[in-house]
């Protein structure tokens, strides 16, 4: 495998918390930036095309839209139906065609907790204090 060397600047802030855990990790800080780095584009990798542009479209969005969006939640519908395919589930064994809505749901839970992620994140990076939506 062949490697290159990159020089980066980091805000003290960020560096402290590699540093921290670089530490932790018993790494030094360009092995655990490395590994931060590698960890990052293959959890890239992993998500859909769709996902990406949908979350790539996010640093584009005003602030209320951000807002919006690091509040968004499922609607209750979805909610109700996955809890009653699980507590079938534990009853009973789902149908082929019930295994594939639990699926499918969770897929769309999984979306929206990957765009109010990365909404916070946007919001963080704009100067806002996101603590707030550790709450909601």
């Amino acid at each position: 495998m062949t490697t290159h060397q990159v020089t980066i600047t980091l805000p003290d802030e960020i560096y402290q918390q590699v540093n921290k855990q670089s530490q932790l990790m018993e790494r030094s800080i360009a092995e655990e930036l490395a590994a931060v780095v590698i960890s990052s584009v293959q959890e890239q990798d992993r998500l859909s095309p769709d996902i990406k542009r949908q979350l790539s479209e996010l640093k584009f969005f005003t602030d209320e839209e951000l807002w919006q969006a690091a509040r968004m939640t499922a609607p209750t519908d979805k909610e109700e139906r996955i809890q009653e395919l699980m507590d079938k589930q534990n009853l009973e064994e789902l149908t082929s065609s019930e295994q594939q809505e639990v699926e499918d749901i969770s897929d769309y839970f999984s979306r929206i907790m990957l765009v109010r992620a990365e909404a916070a994140v946007l919001l963080k990076e704009r100067g806002y204090d996101v603590d707030q939506l550790l709450v909601s």
